[in-house]
């Protein structure tokens, strides 16, 4: 069974970056630049920042 992925999208423009994270993946404090032509616009990456 293959795991489940998610593409992460830019909080400011909806681009689906070309990054993807599994259903249960916990991180924070990972800054990306988005992708898309006109935005450009860095963020930072935080999923499940409850930690298990």
């Amino acid at each position: 069974m293959r795991p489940q992925k998610e593409k992460i999208q830019c909080p400011f423009c909806g681009y689906k970056m070309p990054i993807e994270r599994d259903k249960n993946a916990v991180c924070k404090g990972i800054y990306v630049k988005c992708k898309a032509r006109n935005c450009r616009k860095e963020f930072e990456i935080r999923i499940n920042s409850e930690i298990r």
